[in-house]
């Protein structure tokens, strides 16, 4: 395990510790021979960043929750995985749980999630009822639903028109001379 503390840093290099701070976290406000001089100084001893006091100094964990239903699902699996695709691109790191859409096990999830101080949380389930939205609300950080609606429109979501996804669908088929299509919904699976 690295112990290696910002403190090791700072008298390694011979700087204060803001300064290893403001290196660390790409402040411009450096001179350029010191930056370098710190940036040679953490590679060295292998200093890594505590995520957790700097989620303290700064209030952000740069982490996002994601709850989906069914981690064994293909369309559930996919979403995650377009998810963490883009919170890779903004530097962020999400904590992935499946809540094998069980309400209990959904607010519980919601609570360990928010004990963790996610900045944010994307949720996923089956249906979204009054007591899911009012928990949503009640949330200190945002929560945007995906792949779920909330038939109420209080709580943000991200889906896709499916209206228009169906007709795009059965036109495809068509076109390619089917006569007979049909369309299969998954019944929700509700644990609870």
């Amino acid at each position: 395990m690295n112990n290696i503390t910002i403190y090791d840093v700072a008298r390694e290099a011979n700087v204060s510790m803001a300064t290893v701070s403001r290196v660390v976290n790409g402040n411009p406000n450096v001179k350029p021979a010191t930056r370098k001089k710190v940036s040679d100084v953490i590679e060295k001893l292998g200093y890594r960043p505590n995520a957790v006091a700097r989620g303290l100094a700064s209030k952000k964990t740069t982490t996002v929750g994601v709850i989906i239903p069914d981690i064994s699902s293909i369309f559930f699996a996919e979403l995650a995985r377009g998810i963490e695709d883009i919170a890779t691109m903004y530097k962020y790191n999400i904590i992935l749980s499946s809540s094998d859409e069980n309400i209990d096990k959904e607010f519980h999830l919601l609570n360990t999630m928010l004990g963790k101080q996610v900045d944010g949380i994307v949720f996923m389930g089956g249906n979204i009822s009054d007591e899911h939205v009012k928990e949503f609300k009640n949330s200190p950080v945002p929560i945007v639903l995906a792949g779920s609606v909330d038939e109420s429109g209080q709580v943000p979501s991200v889906n896709i028109d499916y209206e228009a996804a169906a007709f795009d669908a059965v036109t495809f088929f068509a076109n390619k001379g089917h006569k007979h299509i049909a369309f299969c919904k998954r019944k929700p699976f509700r644990a609870d």
